[in-house]
């Protein structure tokens, strides 16, 4: 006898078809745009941050520049863009007070010299003030300030100069 194997029945397999991939094409590119705008709007907070930051180093440097200072009787100083010459002199003399001096512009453009004068007690109280002034000075002229008085000067012991603009 012989044995017979069972004969499995012929079944035609068919490959299965899958369904297409769904391409996101617009969702990608909807993501590409998003990634490329917020590099974009990164990259502008960092030169607006950039230049408000150099712009607020300048004005320091400017304020630093003219900001408030002890300065003594005929020696030179720079406020600015203007240096005051050594020998300047103050006098009180019969009620009578005067600042003399000469103004020179150390910038390379037109300028103009407007200096503020504390006179000061030891205790910082304010006895007088002067306001000097020249007219319009090309870089490196000099010219003799024009210093006005106001105030009840009386013995001062400090004095102070700034820059005004």
């Amino acid at each position: 006898m012989s044995q017979q194997v069972p004969q499995q029945p012929h079944v035609q397999y068919q490959p299965q078809m899958q369904p297409p991939k769904k391409k996101h094409t617009a969702r990608n590119v909807f993501i590409v745009i998003g990634v490329l705008f917020l590099l974009g709007v990164g990259g502008c907070f960092a030169i607006v941050g950039s230049v408000g930051n150099s712009v607020s180093k300048s004005i320091d440097e400017d304020a630093s520049k003219n900001a408030p200072r002890p300065v003594t009787v005929g020696t030179a100083f720079t406020l600015g863009k203007h240096e005051t010459l050594a020998g300047w002199t103050v006098k009180n003399e019969s009620g009578m007070f005067t600042v003399t001096g000469k103004v020179k512009n150390t910038s390379k453009a037109t300028s103009s010299a407007f200096l503020h004068l504390k006179f000061l007690t030891a205790t910082g109280e304010v006895l007088g003030n002067v306001g000097c002034n020249s007219a319009d000075l090309e870089p490196g002229q000099t010219q003799v300030l024009n210093c006005i008085p106001d105030g009840k000067f009386g013995k001062y012991t400090k004095i102070t100069a700034e820059a005004t603009f």
